[in-house]
C-alpha cells in the first residue's frame, strides 16, 4: 500500500497545483495568527472554491473558538479539521458531532508518551498525528523543522490510523518511513525554501522519495 502524503501550510495556487500534479492526498491551511503560514478566511475560501474537487483540504487550528470554526467550516467550506492545541477529547468530539466533520488530533511526542494517553482521543478523532513538541521560544505549534525520536512511535502499538509528522524533509523521510512503518506522512517546513514559503521542486522531491521508500 502506498504511503499517503499531506503538505501543510500551503497558501499559494502554484503550490496547490504542484500538490495536485504529484497526487498528494491532502493539503493543510493554517488558521493561526502566530504562524508564518497563516492564511486569511477570504483567501482560504477562494482557494477552496477552486480546488475542493481536486484535493482534500484540511484546516489546522489551535484551541479554536466556535466563531472561528463557524467561519472555517461554514464560510470556507473546510470538511476536515486538524487540532493542534490543547483540545480535550470531549471538545473535539463535540465539534465533530456539531459540524459532522472528520478530525485529526496532533499529539506531541515526549519521551514518556504512552498509548494510554492517546486512547481517550480514539473515539473523537479519525487520525492521530504524531509531531515534535512545540519549541518554547516560538508560538508555533508545529512546522519548526525539528524531528523527534521516531523509536518512540514505534513502541506505541497504536491501532488508530496515524500520521507521522515533525521535521520530515527530502533527506530523512525514507528513513522515517522505514523505521516507523508509517503509511501516512505530513510535511511543512521540510518543503520550504524559506520560512512559510513552499518550493515546488522540494514538494516534488519529497513526494518522489515517499513513493519510492
Amino acid at each position: 500500500m502506498s504511503v499517503k502524503i499531506k503538505i501543510c501550510g500551503v497558501r499559494e495556487q502554484e503550490n496547490i497545483e504542484c500538490c495536485i500534479e504529484n497526487k498528494v492526498n491532502m493539503i493543510g491551511f493554517v488558521f493561526h495568527n502566530d504562524s508564518p503560514r497563516n492564511i486569511s478566511i477570504k483567501n482560504a475560501s477562494n482557494l477552496v472554491k477552486l480546488y475542493k474537487n481536486h484535493i482534500e483540504i484540511v484546516g489546522l487550528v489551535v484551541d479554536p473558538s466556535d466563531d472561528l470554526l463557524d467561519q472555517i467550516i461554514d464560510k470556507v467550506g473546510i470538511c476536515k479539521i486538524q487540532f493542534h492545541g490543547n483540545e480535550s477529547p470531549e471538545r473535539i468530539f463535540f465539534i465533530k458531532e456539531r459540524y459532522n466533520i472528520s478530525s485529526i488530533k496532533a499529539i506531541p511526542v515526549f519521551h514518556n508518551l504512552s498509548a494510554l494517553e492517546i486512547e481517550p482521543f480514539h473515539e473523537a478523532c479519525d487520525y492521530i498525528l504524531f509531531d515534535t513538541p512545540p519549541i518554547s521560544s516560538t508560538n508555533r505549534p508545529g512546522g519548526n523543522g525539528v524531528a523527534f525520536d521516531w523509536h518512540l512511535v514505534k513502541k506505541l502499538n497504536i491501532f488508530k490510523p496515524w500520521i507521522l509528522s515533525g521535521g520530515l524533509n527530502i533527506e530523512n523521510v525514507k528513513e522515517a518511513i522505514s523505521l516507523t512503518k508509517a503509511n501516512f506522512v505530513d510535511v511543512s517546513s521540510g518543503v520550504e525554501e524559506s520560512l512559510g514559503i513552499k518550493n515546488n521542486d522540494l514538494i516534488t522531491k519529497f513526494v518522489y522519495n515517499v513513493r519510492n521508500s
